[in-house]
């Protein structure tokens, strides 16, 4: 499974923003793989995406990413990643770093966000 985490640009601690995280970190879970990519949609979290109608949601679905990790996402870019098929995890309050983040998926101990969660 391909999943993404936000990420500040050491591409080692999480960000809880969305649209204008500097970059995301992207981790095959099957194959122990990890990369960053540098978020080029990052325009300051603008609801309807950058000049080429393209926001993170974009990104992250070029990168064919399953699902995303986050402590918390606002409603518009939730709707955009469902729309492109992209599950989005919720990690626990004061998730540090990606190493942490991905033992806590692993573990279960991140709940999927569903339309109408809290």
């Amino acid at each position: 499974m391909l999943i993404a985490i936000p990420v500040e640009k050491d591409g080692k601690r999480v960000t809880n923003l969305f649209g204008p995280a500097p970059g995301f970190v992207i981790i095959d879970t099957d194959r122990g793989e990890k990369k960053f990519i540098n978020n080029v949609y990052a325009c300051g979290g603008c609801k309807e995406g950058c000049e080429e109608g393209k926001n993170a949601a974009d990104l992250l679905a070029e990168q064919k990413v399953e699902a995303l990790l986050i402590e918390k996402i606002s409603e518009a870019p939730f709707f955009k990643l469902l729309k492109k098929g992209i599950v989005v995890y919720e990690l626990p309050a004061g998730t540090q770093t990606v190493d942490e983040a991905l033992n806590f998926f692993k573990e279960g101990k991140t709940r999927i966000l569903y339309m109408g969660s809290d």
